[in-house]
């Protein structure tokens, strides 16, 4: 069994109050990208939907748009300004500036409610010019991006998913955006009681105990809403503890991150993490 440290840890069950939220079928058809898309302005007669195992296309020149089946949730880009460096202009822009604008495209083009947005991150995407010989160089920013996360009554929506980003180019225009935001259908069940974390570091001690690691390091536990990723599909949203880890190697050299998730109400519906792999046998070397 690999050596497990909590490097950081809760001691005690987060004082919300918190629901099982029954969740919305993606609702990812052929039918679904055309009609946004006509509301978002792109429609075209020479537009182009295609399909493949995991989502849908939406070609209309320049703008794309992708429908993850699974999740439903919904990628933009305008691949003429999107992350494009014109050579020359640099957008100087403050965050509170930027998350202004990108909140104000959000409301527009009804893409989540900013009720439930709160800024995660504000990034912008630079170049830099270099001149060897002076031994100088600049850089410009060429974009911007706004990551929020997605909220519900106070509790943030943690994991893969819950995110939306918008980003902007040098004119502080929308160039695209990323949504995985999964639409609640009903409370399922109101949560009575909040299990305590030290359940959540048994459960994790429990699957990862025939792991081949040689140390596991579990640098953060955090609490909230777990939503799946863009491929996964998903019935309810509920409380869970989000621990993140470290697999370390014996010799150190290798160090892989991950997260174990753990269901946090009493009346919890399943599980959360796939059943655990088994080791595989390692031969001696040589």
């Amino acid at each position: 069994m690999p050596e497990v440290n909590f490097i950081k840890r809760l001691d005690a069950p987060p004082k919300v109050e918190t629901q099982i939220y029954a969740l919305a079928p993606s609702g990812a058809t052929a039918k679904t990208l055309p009609v946004f898309a006509r509301s978002f302005g792109l429609e075209s007669r020479r537009a182009v939907l295609a399909q493949d195992p995991v989502k849908f296309t939406y070609t209309a020149g320049q703008h794309v748009l992708t429908l993850f089946k699974a999740s439903g949730a919904l990628r933009y880009q305008d691949q003429t300004r999107w992350q494009i460096d014109d050579g020359k202009s640099n957008l100087e822009i403050t965050d509170a500036e930027a998350t202004k604008l990108a909140l104000s495209h959000i409301r527009k083009h009804e893409l989540a409610s900013t009720k439930e947005c709160t800024l995660l991150k504000v990034s912008r995407l630079t170049v830099g010019d270099g001149n060897v010989d002076a031994k100088a160089g600049t850089e410009r920013i060429v974009d911007v991006g706004v990551a929020f996360q997605r909220t519900i009554d106070g509790v943030p929506v943690d994991g893969p998913g819950g995110k939306l980003i918008v980003y902007l180019n040098q004119e502080r225009e929308l160039t695209g955006f990323d949504r995985i935001w999964r639409q609640t259908k009903a409370v399922q069940a109101p949560v009575p009681e909040l299990r305590s974390p030290k359940l959540a570091e048994a459960d994790l001690l429990r699957y990862w105990r025939r792991h081949n690691s040689a140390r596991i390091d579990v640098y953060d536990m955090r609490f909230g809403y777990f939503e799946r990723g863009y491929e996964e599909s998903q019935r309810v949203l509920q409380p869970a503890y989000i621990m993140l880890l470290s697999l370390v190697s014996t010799d150190e050299r290798i160090s892989m991150k991950t997260a174990h998730v753990f269901p946090a109400a009493t009346n919890a519906v399943g599980t959360i993490m796939p059943p655990a792999r088994k080791a595989v046998p390692q031969p001696p070397r040589q």
